[in-house]
């Protein structure tokens, strides 16, 4: 019977990982061992607000801005809270505020942190959710203490936009990858108890937020779509030349009723080059009825676009268990 020779110098060949192996512990990832040595990626981006994003500029609901403005006080007059009140005995950090905005999407979430930093006189660290989110083991807590580190190194007010799955309900012991998730639902906890500065966080999903992250948050305000009044000032902001516009901003308000901030500005901008395609740049001007077909595309795209998530609701809903 022949034989076989094991060259034991021959360079071993690299075993292909099955695809679960990324979420393995790192002592039996030797994938993920070659490359701990790595340094921790940049997992934000450093932002400057500017005049423009002042909060007395920012068309808002009252209560909103109320609330903002209560949360900033806050901080300015720590020393007589503490003078009078000894606040320091039970919230000794004095740089310290949580805001959670919550709402619809287009509603002034983001503007209103920049708001926020521009009145704090600070740069927003806006943290990018897809460099902190990472397949391997232990990384994304490493991401979510980085994002603090970066903050605490520019003092910059702390923004996590829309960042859902980190702040969402901790997974129950058993499901698959329940410790990973798990985990950096308890570090980013931590961060936010260590912290001493500005956080915000935001969500269109707010009832999907742990309740361990509830009590953490000092003031929870509701964005909401603007009403006709402020539809109406969105309107003459987002069309700065009003000598070539011809148009009745209390009609667009009200045929703009359901449509969000962000909405309104993409009707304008889309107006605006609507009215400036003939080759004399002095013959451009902006009509009522081009706003009001940007107005009607934008409501028929968002009812499709609500009809096509009621009907993936429905499908989930009747599958076969």
């Amino acid at each position: 019977m022949p034989t076989r020779t094991l060259n034991r110098n021959a360079e071993a060949p690299e075993i292909e990982l099955p695809p679960d192996a990324a979420t393995a512990d790192d002592h039996r990832n030797p994938r993920r061992r070659r490359n701990e040595e790595e340094p921790v990626p940049d997992v934000g981006l450093l932002v400057q607000p500017e005049p423009r994003h002042e909060l007395d500029k920012l068309i808002l609901h009252a209560e909103v801005k109320t609330d903002i403005l209560a949360g900033l006080r806050a901080l300015e007059i720590r020393a007589d809270l503490d003078r009078i009140w000894n606040l320091s005995s039970i919230q000794p950090q004095e740089g310290k505020c949580i805001l959670n905005f919550y709402g619809p999407p287009g509603t002034g979430k983001t503007r209103a942190a920049l708001g926020i930093a521009l009145r704090l006189g600070k740069p927003l660290y806006q943290v990018d959710y897809s460099a902190v989110i990472s397949k391997y083991l232990g990384d994304t807590a490493k991401h979510i203490k980085a994002a603090f580190a970066a903050a605490r190194e520019h003092d910059a007010v702390l923004f996590f936009d829309e960042a859902d799955s980190l702040l969402s309900k901790r997974v129950a012991t058993g499901e698959s990858c329940s410790t990973s998730i798990n985990q950096n639902r308890n570090c980013l906890m931590q961060e936010l108890d260590r912290f001493d500065g500005v956080v915000i966080v935001t969500t269109n999903l707010f009832e999907n937020y742990d309740p361990a992250l509830l009590r953490r948050i000092q003031r929870h305000i509701k964005f909401r779509n603007p009403d006709a009044s402020m539809r109406r000032e969105l309107f003459a902001l987002h069309l700065p030349n009003p000598d070539r516009v011809k148009a009745d901003y209390a009609v667009l308000a009200e045929l703009s009723k359901g449509l969000s901030g962000g909405e309104i500005l993409n009707i304008c901008v889309n107006a605006i080059h609507a009215g400036s395609v003939d080759a004399d740049p002095a013959k451009w001007m902006v009509t009522q009825g081009m706003l009001e077909r940007e107005i009607a595309k934008a409501k028929k795209a968002k009812a499709e676009h609500a009809g096509e998530r009621s009907k993936n609701r429905r499908k989930i809903g009747f599958q076969p268990s």
